[in-house]
């Protein structure tokens, strides 16, 4: 099977450099802060998708779109064309 070009591989760390007792430092904290955001942005999303019920929804225009913004949250990458 072809390997992609955007594929990053990562070593595997070396042993004893992963002390599960060390305090984290600042980058990793800064890290855990990023992820933090992207969940609290994320839920807001899915919370904006949740409030709005469904039996409100009167014309395929109106499901149309209330299933674009559902699909975009719980498929975030496009689809592969088959046969690529």
């Amino acid at each position: 099977m072809p390997v992609s070009s955007n594929v990053i591989n990562v070593p595997k760390p070396a042993p004893g450099s992963y002390d599960t007792k060390r305090p984290a430092g600042a980058l990793l904290r800064a890290q855990t802060m990023h992820l933090r955001e992207g969940l609290i942005r994320h839920l807001a999303e899915v919370a904006a998708i949740i409030a709005e019920d469904p039996r409100s929804l009167r014309t395929e225009g109106d499901v149309s779109a209330y299933v674009k913004k559902a699909t975009a949250i719980l498929h975030p990458h496009p689809a592969v064309p088959s046969g690529n």
